[in-house]
């Protein structure tokens, strides 16, 4: 089905390239002979060629002859009623040549595989498009219609202007496809980037659980021997059991995450610059989203290269969408990063609604949030800051305040050692 399907796009690929080839082949120029024309269907045929490499290229070029030659006979034979139906095909049945004798130069002389060499690739061409112009001309016997001298002149120019083009046109979309290439995978590597930063702050906290877990069976057995009732004895039991289950989930859970993130990442280290602009058009993209307009700024006074981007980009990504949600409509957000005193400060402001004084406290604690959906009523997890607060104290060994006024402004302040961050070449 497969094969079905690959060789009928092909053939709908073939037939498009041989329609679009004839009717460019209607922009002309006629020099002494009528019948004989320079035309811009070589350009357009040649960069077919260029592009669908695995179609053969010879076939190609006898299917464009052929319809070449039946529709320029049939409109001239339609349009002038002083040409018989054999004098008009007499007229054009040379131009079948052109295109055989085009093909078979670009396959013996391999311009495809000339691409990366201009010069090479453009004599080539130019001996193509020529040469086959001269084959036809011959045919015609256009020494006896005019000057010979100066119409192989001008199809040598005619040629070379062409074979020039071409290349201009094949290099000119060649650049914008790479360029287009390069955008989507730089795009795809900071979505991958932004992923991957998530589930390794979700192992850090699985680990983390899963030691919470151990201390509290460690815990329920502690209790299981001091207790004297049968009964509790029991309920006890069951509880560390259950527990002790739930806990090789986890740990089947973290094995398979460690493993995946095991494997040779293709990424080592990042700069500090490139985290922030990572971040910037994350940030940009879920404010668009939440129709949202936010002026995001950020500095940096220093740049640095880290191997432990993925916790940085967790930790200043829940900060920049802590801002944006307590952001309504419009408002401005700043990201910037200081080394003070081989101290790293990333500091996140926002001009949004602010947190009361009274609360300020209160922010990092598991589970509280002051924000909440306008149209569902359905408040925030609060996980975020609490998350963020234990990744900077207990991995990076730094600190994290925050400073507030209501209706005017919040700024989260993250410290962290420079030596727990730098790694690879400054």
């Amino acid at each position: 089905m497969e094969i079905i399907k690959e060789n009928r796009r092909k053939i709908e690929n073939i037939f498009a390239i041989c329609i679009l080839t004839v009717f460019m082949g209607q922009i002309y120029i006629t020099p002494y002979a009528y019948g004989f024309r320079l035309s811009l269907a070589v350009l357009i045929l040649s960069l077919f060629l260029l592009y669908f490499k695995d179609y053969n290229e010879i076939l190609i070029c006898i299917l464009v002859g052929f319809l070449m030659f039946i529709f320029r006979s049939l409109i001239t034979f339609l349009s002038y009623g002083n040409h018989s139906f054999i004098g008009t095909i007499l007229i054009y049945l040379p131009v079948i040549s052109f295109y055989v004798s085009f093909g078979i130069l670009f396959k013996l002389l391999e311009v495809r595989n000339k691409i990366n060499n201009p010069i090479n690739f453009m004599l080539s061409l130019w001996v193509c498009d020529s040469f086959s112009n001269l084959v036809e001309a011959f045919i015609r016997k256009i020494w006896t219609l005019g000057n010979f001298d100066k119409t192989v002149i001008l199809i040598i120019m005619m040629g070379c202007i062409r074979t020039i083009i071409t290349y201009m046109v094949f290099w000119m979309s060649n650049y914008y496809v790479r360029r287009f290439k390069n955008d989507q995978r730089e795009k795809q590597l900071k979505e991958l980037v932004l992923f991957t930063s998530h589930l390794k702050t979700e192992l850090f906290f699985l680990n983390k659980s899963r030691n919470d877990i151990e201390n509290t069976v460690s815990l329920i057995h502690d209790y299981y021997h001091n207790v004297k009732s049968p009964d509790l004895k029991a309920i006890l039991l069951k509880v560390a059991k259950e527990i002790h289950e739930v806990k090789k989930d986890y740990l089947r859970v973290i094995a398979g995450m460690e493993a995946a993130f095991n494997k040779e990442d293709p990424l080592n280290y990042m700069s500090n610059k490139d985290i922030l602009y990572i971040i910037k058009d994350n940030m940009l993209k879920i404010a668009a989203k939440h129709n949202k307009q936010i002026d995001l700024s950020i500095y940096y006074d220093t740049i640095f290269t880290t191997k432990e981007f993925y916790q940085l980009i967790s930790i200043i990504n829940n900060l920049a969408i802590n801002s944006i949600e307590a952001i309504d409509k419009f408002g401005k957000i700043k990201i910037d990063c200081y080394n003070d005193n081989n101290i790293v400060k990333f500091i996140v402001w926002d001009n949004g609604e602010g947190i009361r004084k009274d609360k300020l406290l209160d922010i990092f604690d598991a589970g509280y949030s002051s924000k909440y959906d306008k149209i569902t009523g359905k408040m925030s997890s609060g996980v975020g800051l609490t998350h963020v607060k234990h990744i900077v104290e207990n991995y990076f060994n730094g600190s994290i305040e925050v400073e507030s006024e209501i209706n005017k402004y919040t700024k989260f302040i993250v410290k962290i050692p420079y030596s727990k961050l730098v790694g690879g070449q400054k």
